[in-house]
């Protein structure tokens, strides 16, 4: 890690973007790193945008398969759960559903 070849944390490392651009794994590469945060939030608004609302399985089938193949579904899970509470904390977004079934829209 300190020369550099390898990034991640423990147990749960990955090799760095030189080497995967070195030894043609690129592809693997953005596989395991994951993107900021923003990302999944500009993607979580303009989802709820252009459809009006979402609920928490929209969100799922929306974010599971371009989180970091590093963490496991529980993980992911609980990251798309962090990322909800984000945008909802900054109020960008509101529950008009329930708490079982979140119907999430943005706020006016």
């Amino acid at each position: 890690k300190a020369e550099k070849l390898i990034e991640g944390r423990k147990p749960n490392y990955f090799i760095s973007a030189h080497i995967a651009d070195a030894i043609g794994d690129r592809t693997n590469y953005i596989k395991n790193k994951a993107f900021d945060d923003d990302y999944y939030i500009k993607l979580i608004e303009k989802f709820i945008k252009q459809f009006g609302s979402a609920t928490r399985k929209d969100i799922d089938e929306l974010l599971l398969n371009k989180l970091s193949d590093v963490l496991n579904e529980t993980q992911k899970l609980s990251k798309i759960g962090n990322l909800l509470t984000t945008l909802r904390k900054k109020s960008i977004i509101k529950n008009a559903g329930s708490f079982k079934k979140p119907i999430w829209i943005l706020n006016s």
